[in-house]
């Protein structure tokens, strides 16, 4: 990993002199390029805050640029100074009486202020800014709800040094699968975001680290990061959403590399294929048992998206595998000895804007959505497998839009696993992006 750390400083060094080292003409004429792309781009930005009486870039509900949703890459196309955005969302759930096999469920219902978030940025000039992510959860921290939280999701600051290659430092979003990075609630069919990308993809995963983004030829962009590596003393049968550090105050013994490219052909159509790939240390400052040990970690997911004519179709498949032998040593008494060392998931879904050929501003898009998860696939000798980790998912509803930055949600999930506990569940949500 010391290898790859200095490979990866060379290459961050080096980059400016790649520039410096092309031929003078050559240099000139392609800066010139991009410059009037960038400020194509901010005008035509303008032009449209313009039209909605706004002085600020608008968030359209969708995807946005350099790799972020649309609302949280406003800084980008911002003409300078300060800029500000955000989302949230409320999550009414209601869940099934019984159980899987029929046996009584207690009853607990909830209401949730489930996220309030705010995005600052500040772009000092047309070559360096910085992006931020405030996230309040639960209506936030206090003695009576502990399990409510404050916490930066990304900080960063972005050099952007030409149109290939751009330095980004600081607390990132991992760049996996669709939620990860883009997850405001417009662009989520279901009230609640996949559970594939809740369980093997623990969104949202972010970590303290430094890398490259940019677009190459050939209609493919990509992002490519290393960063602090997961702590292996969070991981359980349940995954490996307990070994994020998020950033605090975290060990770095051990790095991890991380990355995706993404290729996209014609407009509505992306493929693409992300990884992690590290060594997690195995940190418990409470006991100081198994200090020293290290886990490799390996991630890699496959996804697909194809929108056109009012259909939307999204497929992804993701794999995590463990270090079985690190695994073994760290006794059958710790909670990390249960995880799965090969854990995956998947989904298909589908959706069709109903009113898309009608002439309306308004989307509704019924969506049906199939899910396969397995976080105890393979297990060590002597762990058995909790078959409630064994999971199927079907999930309908619809999204309805009244404006692309406002999301009216109402999904239900029939869920079944494998240990007959599975318990169905409808979710309605309300959620914008600004």
């Amino acid at each position: 990993m010391k290898s790859l750390l200095t490979s990866l400083a060379l290459l961050l060094a080096a980059a400016p002199v790649f520039a410096q080292d092309a031929p003078k003409d050559t240099q000139t004429e392609s800066q010139r390029i991009q410059d009037l792309e960038r400020k194509v781009d901010i005008l035509s930005r303008q032009i449209e805050a313009q039209q909605t009486g706004s002085t600020t870039p608008v968030a359209n509900g969708g995807e946005g640029s350099y790799g972020m949703g649309s609302a949280a890459s406003k800084v980008y196309s911002a003409t300078g100074g300060l800029s500000i955005g955000g989302y949230g969302e409320f999550l009414y759930q209601n869940f099934d009486k019984k159980f899987q096999d029929g046996t009584d469920a207690p009853k607990n219902d909830q209401f949730d202020t489930l996220r309030g978030v705010f995005y600052v940025g500040y772009k000092f000039n047309d070559r360096i800014l910085f992006n931020s992510e405030v996230e309040f959860e639960h209506s936030g921290y206090s003695d009576e709800h502990p399990e409510g939280e404050a916490i930066i999701e990304f900080a960063y600051l972005d050099f952007l040094v030409n149109k290939a290659v751009n330095v980004r430092a600081g607390q990132l979003l991992l760049p996996l699968g669709f939620t990860n990075e883009m997850h405001e609630p417009p662009a989520v069919l279901s009230a609640q975001r996949p559970f594939v990308e809740k369980s093997i993809i623990p969104t949202t995963w972010h970590e303290n680290g430094v890398g490259l983004h940019g677009e190459l030829p050939g209609n493919l962009d990509y992002r490519l990061y290393v960063v602090e590596g997961l702590n292996a003393a969070g991981f359980s049968a349940d995954g490996i959403a307990g070994g994020r550090q998020d950033g605090n105050k975290a060990n770095a013994d051990r790095f991890a590399l991380t990355g995706r490219l993404d290729w996209r052909p014609i407009p509505g159509v992306l493929g693409g294929v992300g990884f992690y790939k590290g060594s997690s240390i195995y940190s418990d400052p409470a006991t100081g048992l198994n200090a020293g040990t290290s886990v490799p970690t390996t991630l890699l997911e496959a996804h697909a998206e194809y929108k056109a004519s009012g259909w939307q179709f999204r497929g992804l498949y993701a794999r995590t595998t463990l270090g079985a032998e690190a695994l073994g040593s760290l006794g059958a008494a710790d909670p990390a000895y249960s995880a799965g060392t090969r854990q995956w998931g998947g989904y298909l879904e589908a959706g069709y804007d109903v009113l898309s050929h009608t002439g309306s501003k308004q989307a509704l898009i019924p969506f049906a959505r199939w899910e396969r998860i397995n976080t105890q696939a393979s297990v060590l000798a002597g762990v058995t497998p909790d078959g409630a980790n064994d999971r199927s998912i079907l999930t309908g509803g619809f999204s309805w839009k009244p404006i692309p930055q406002v999301a009216v949600k109402a999904s239900y999930n029939w869920i079944k696993d494998a240990a007959r506990t599975g318990r169905d569940e409808l979710d309605l949500a309300l959620g914008y992006e600004f």
